[in-house]
């Protein structure tokens, strides 16, 4: 199995689908985020977010107290910036290693730069 990184989006858009793998963009996320630091555009790994009530969950389910911790607020991103990363990291050879997850962030962004939706980052374990 494995853990993957997936677009969630803001509202969802009709007739756009959001599947992507993301598989390898979670095994390579870091070499993609120090490509994307190299290129002066914003590492992949900062678009996660996650509600308070999902992040408390999560801990719950690792055997964590999070009562007393003040989780922040959901994040939404702007699709420029992601897509002005993931376009970026798509004209560099470290891209080799997440192509299609690449590629699918874009097609999905883009989608959602026409329906002026923002997005964030989640991660399925």
């Amino acid at each position: 199995m494995g853990a993957a990184y997936f677009i969630a989006l803001e509202r969802k858009i009709d007739g756009l689908d959001t599947m992507m793998d993301g598989k390898n963009l979670s095994r390579h996320i870091e070499t993609l985020d120090t490509a994307a630091r190299q290129a002066g555009v914003r590492p992949l790994s900062e678009f996660f977010s996650v509600t308070p009530e999902q992040a408390s969950e999560f801990m719950e389910g690792e055997g964590m107290d999070a009562g007393d911790i003040d989780l922040p607020p959901l994040q939404q991103f702007s699709v420029q910036d992601g897509l002005k990363s993931v376009k970026e990291l798509l004209s560099r050879p470290e891209a080799k290693v997440a192509l299609q997850d690449l590629q699918d962030c874009e097609r999905i962004l883009k989608a959602a730069e026409q329906h002026q939706v923002k997005w964030h980052f989640e991660i399925d374990i």
